[in-house]
């Protein structure tokens, strides 16, 4: 029989993979509705962001409490505190996502198709990699394989900063008002930001399962 505390830590392991799950439904639903602007998808996809700021709440306090009646040490202190910094980072994946949707849906009237298929697609499949391959990483121990998979997620997140770039030069080169660029960018940006916190509990993955020092988290 499972020990209260090994019970606990899975509960906790459970409800952090089923709310990442979530943020992964999101973004495939979304990925497959930005080129047609699909106002109906965007809304199914909202769906999957909601309530997580209380649900994050509940699982740090939760996480909290084992601290407090159990005291682990070593590698388990180290998977808490991974936790924690965790769910931060879901919580601004999950605003980034509905900023994304919010924002996308007001401008992509005024977005060239070429310019969403060749390079806002490509841009958010990346973020969506990125977020597959961590979603995976969760469930491994093997230090090889999560070594490969964050690399993986590196190699994804590279790619959401160079095809930010690329798209950050085509609207600055658009015909329109100041107010529509502006908008426009800082939609975008929302993709690029998912992957970042993407890789940051990559990374977090790392330092708890295999040990050694948090490094640009």
């Amino acid at each position: 029989m499972l020990s209260n505390y090994v019970k606990e830590k899975e509960k906790v392991k459970e409800e952090i993979k089923g709310l990442f799950a979530n943020l992964v439904h999101s973004n495939e639903v979304l990925n497959n509705s930005i080129k047609e602007c699909n106002k109906l998808k965007f809304e199914e996809a909202k769906s999957y962001t909601m309530n997580v700021a209380t649900k994050i709440n509940d699982i740090d306090n939760y996480i909290i409490r084992i601290l407090a009646l159990y005291s682990p040490e070593a590698r388990e202190l180290r998977r808490f505190v991974a936790y924690l910094k965790i769910t931060s980072a879901i919580v601004r994946i999950n605003s980034n996502t509905k900023s994304f949707i919010k924002g996308f849906l007001e401008v992509c009237d005024n977005l060239d198709n070429h310019l969403i298929t060749e390079y806002i697609v490509p841009l958010h499949t990346s973020a969506l990699n990125a977020l597959k391959l961590t979603n995976e990483m969760i469930d491994i121990d093997e230090e090889d394989e999560l070594q490969d998979k964050f690399n993986e997620i590196v190699v994804e997140e590279h790619k959401t900063d160079d095809l930010n770039s690329l798209i950050e030069e085509k609207i600055l080169n658009l015909d329109e008002e100041f107010v529509v660029i502006n908008k426009l960018l800082k939609t975008i940006r929302k993709i690029e930001k998912i992957a970042d916190r993407t890789r940051e509990i990559a990374n977090l993955l790392l330092y708890y399962k295999v040990g050694g020092q948090l490094s640009n988290v």
